[in-house]
């Protein structure tokens, strides 16, 4: 027998109290003066050993009932008949999370990690179950807890050795949170299956190096078991780490001849110089770097105007290396021609050839040759290489009009600027019936007001920070009749809802129709920042492939179309699938080139900038993500006298001894009450008894 609260037993020293009272009647009370005895000597009355042991029945009643009270206020409990069933409890589950990302290859980090994975494994028992699971920016299993059981148990611990030490760090970034999620699910799965064991110990063992470029947002939606134990075991590289990271180029600032890089150092950093340097030109000059501790410099880096190509700039000075080339993609300039049918002159600044062609001047890696053809004179679309763009800014034969579109469904790009007057070439580009064309009434101008910035011809420009249009005022456009161009989608319009850019697919290819031109007769397009980017995606053509943004280690590499192969920075070569839209297979960083028709490109990937923020995160962070920690020993004796207490109760709400205790009392004191009023009683006077 256990009592829930054993401070109640110190309520049976009232036991003492009748005891008490039953001997304070040895002597008299009080003194009643008698007249005829006051002359008289006093003495103490006589009490004889016979007055101190009376009533004893009533004396243990009342000891009995104070008792009893005493016992049921602490209430009793019996363990023996409610102890719980714990499980086996001479064998744990253990499923060992290993971190195989990028920021793992800092120094030591790696052996430092086997060597603590390899202790979780020498700790396992015949009877415990192990699984081996290794994450970066996905988990996967290296021995199952299927695998585990089907072993010979003096075969497993060699089995998960071999198998550790033949991991080796990735590339990849680090998403701890699902890795944890993944883990959890591998152990609360094999409880499910054998539900018989499922009551055993379990636990998420973790190495890792616990930098604060871990991903833990999946966390944040799970529901982490209560019975699931994560035994964090970070290691710690000695030296500290800086990186050099890319900027995208901002509307404003934006030079093609310079690249923005960032520079940043950790915070316990004992470094504060460094250098930029090109690894593919060892003549080009370091460009010096300052950044003290725990800050981050921003640096432009001149590219070369002649010259072999460079693709990586590497940061020299720092500790560890595994982030410090930065690569950079630069393709093959290749030859690009545009076509431009209409009657302006090269020189004339009044018209649209002058300024197209001195736009493609400033596009990098482009050779552009823009040629001319005057109305009237045979367009002559070559096939092999077939030009980039086609400006259409006149009317032409019905036969060049077919070429057209010929040469759109090819996948060429055709641009008409429309004039007032009948669209015959358009629309037999097009293939529409001929429509006619207006002068659209503005009064002072019209800027635009609805653009579809996921459109490629104004994704480039579709940042907060870069799609500001208010600046570009147009003086005159053109209205095309409603549904003049078929099916067709409208990419901009005018602040008074009329079309200001056209785009219709014609077979591979696609005709884009502008209502208003960029002479400046028609308004302010050309001396705008936003017309270079313009007329590049239009260079670019609908099956570009241009990435949206900076491409990480395995992230999908978006494929030009009809692209057949991707060479590795490795050396080897992936057979690419006709129709396939992007390469997935980006396992590490440099430059992959991809063979596609309209010339080799190359696209460079880099590391995810989060793996070079490298300070320690701290298991703390874990426990705030919702994860239960394993305790220290003190914390834990404290948790277990808790969980004691508590089954306790528990135990003792179930059986409510205190009940029939309670009864006992009151019975008890019925029978005290009873025999008290029968003691009480007056005697009777026996016959005989003579007067003093």
């Amino acid at each position: 027998m256990s009592f829930l609260t054993p401070f109640f037993i110190l309520g049976g020293l009232a036991v003492a109290a009748p005891i008490l009272f039953h001997l304070i009647r040895r002597t008299t009370r009080s003194e009643m003066p008698f007249s005829s005895l006051i002359f008289l000597a006093p003495s103490p009355p006589r009490v004889t050993r016979r007055s101190r042991l009376e009533h004893w029945p009533l004396l243990l009643l009342r000891a009995a009932a104070l008792a009893i009270l005493a016992a049921a206020f602490a209430r009793p409990f019996l363990r023996q008949t409610a102890a719980q069933d714990l499980g086996d409890v001479g064998r744990s589950r253990t499923a060992l999370l290993i971190d195989v990302s990028a920021s793992m290859r800092r120094g030591t980090l790696w052996s430092k990690a086997v060597a603590k994975a390899l202790e979780v494994v020498a700790g396992c028992g015949p009877q415990d179950e192990l699984a081996v699971l290794a994450f970066d920016a996905s988990s996967r299993p290296v021995l199952g807890f299927a695998e585990w059981a089907s072993l010979d148990p003096a075969q497993r611990q060699a089995a998960a050795r071999s198998r550790i030490e033949a991991l080796a760090p990735s590339w990849g970034a680090t998403r701890l949170g699902q890795a944890l999620i993944d883990a959890a699910g591998a152990i609360e799965d094999l409880g499910d299956a054998a539900r018989a064991s499922a009551r055993v110990p379990r636990r998420i063992v973790l190495v890792s190096d616990l930098q604060q470029g871990s991903r833990l947002d999946a966390l944040g939606d799970f529901d982490w078991p209560s019975d699931l134990e994560l035994d964090a075991r970070p290691v710690a590289a000695e030296g500290s780490n800086a990186a050099a990271e890319w900027l995208a180029p901002s509307d404003d600032d934006a030079r093609p001849d310079a690249l923005r890089v960032r520079v940043s150092n950790d915070p316990n950093s004992k470094r504060e110089s460094f250098s930029l340097s090109w690894v593919d030109d060892k003549e080009a000059r370091p460009i010096p770097v300052y950044v003290p501790p725990g800050e981050s410099r921003v640096v432009r880096v001149p590219r070369p105007t002649a010259g072999p190509a460079r693709t990586a700039l590497r940061l020299e000075g720092d500790a560890h290396s595994f982030d410090d080339v930065l690569y950079l993609a630069a393709d093959p300039e290749q030859p690009a021609t545009v076509l431009f049918v209409g009657p302006d002159e090269p020189d004339d600044p009044e018209g649209l050839l002058y300024y197209l062609g001195r736009v493609f001047d400033a596009a990098p890696g482009r050779a552009v040759k823009v040629e001319r053809r005057a109305p009237g004179s045979p367009l002559a679309i070559a096939a092999d290489p077939p030009p980039a763009l086609v400006v259409l800014a006149a009317e032409t034969s019905p036969g060049d009009a077919a070429s057209l579109a010929e040469f759109a469904k090819r996948g060429g790009t055709v641009l008409a600027v429309v004039a007032a007057g009948r669209a015959a070439t358009l629309a037999a580009a097009a293939e529409v019936p001929a429509f006619d064309v207006v002068d659209a009434e503005v009064r002072g101008d019209a800027m635009l007001g609805e653009i579809a910035f996921d459109h490629p011809l104004f994704a480039s420009v579709s940042a907060p920070q870069f799609n500001d249009f208010t600046k570009i005022r147009f003086r005159r456009y053109r209205r095309l009749p409603a549904d003049a161009l078929g099916e067709a989608r409208v990419v901009a319009r005018f602040e008074n809802g009329d079309p200001a850019v056209i785009e219709k697919r014609l077979g591979k290819g696609r005709l884009v129709v502008f209502a208003s031109g960029w002479k400046p007769a028609d308004g302010w397009l050309a001396r705008s920042s936003k017309f270079v980017p313009l007329m590049s995606a239009l260079l670019d053509g609908p099956g570009s492939g241009e990435a949206a943004g900076p491409l990480l280690v395995g992230g999908p590499i978006p494929l030009p179309e009809g692209a057949v192969a991707v060479h590795k920075p490795d050396g080897s070569t992936v057979r690419v699938e006709p129709g396939t839209a992007a390469f997935r297979a980006a396992e590490a960083p440099g430059v992959y080139g991809v063979d596609a028709p309209g010339g080799p490109r190359r696209f460079a990937v880099n590391l995810d900038p989060l793996e070079s923020r490298t300070a320690p995160l701290g298991v703390e962070a874990l426990e705030q993500a919702g994860c239960r920690l394993v305790r220290s020993e003190a914390s834990a004796e404290v948790e277990r006298e808790a969980t004691r207490q508590l089954q306790n109760a528990e135990l003792e709400g179930r059986q409510k001894l205190w009940r029939p205790l309670i009864l006992l009392a009151i019975a008890v004191l019925i029978v005290e009450t009873w025999l008290a009023g029968r003691l009480g009683r007056a005697r009777p006077i026996q016959a005989g008894a003579s007067a003093p």
